[in-house]
């Protein structure tokens, strides 16, 4: 997944998958990005069977969001 396309999912939705999408944008491999999301590092959520990251607290962390 190219970086842009990564960012523009992160910035108009409101949940993305971890991978790839926060893989692209953090630059993990698939391993640790479901593993930092397992510690609590990356805010999750369940949706059916699967871990979708919420976009908002990434967007904050990375500085995305206007204060």
């Amino acid at each position: 997944m190219k970086l842009e396309t990564a960012l523009e999912e992160l910035r108009t939705k409101p949940t993305v998958s971890l991978w790839p999408v926060v893989a692209t944008v953090l630059s993990m491999s698939r391993g640790s990005v479901y593993q930092a999301a397992h510690s609590g590092e990356i805010d999750t959520i369940r949706v059916g069977h699967r871990i979708k990251a919420v976009t908002a607290p990434l967007r904050k962390k990375l500085g995305m969001d206007a204060a």
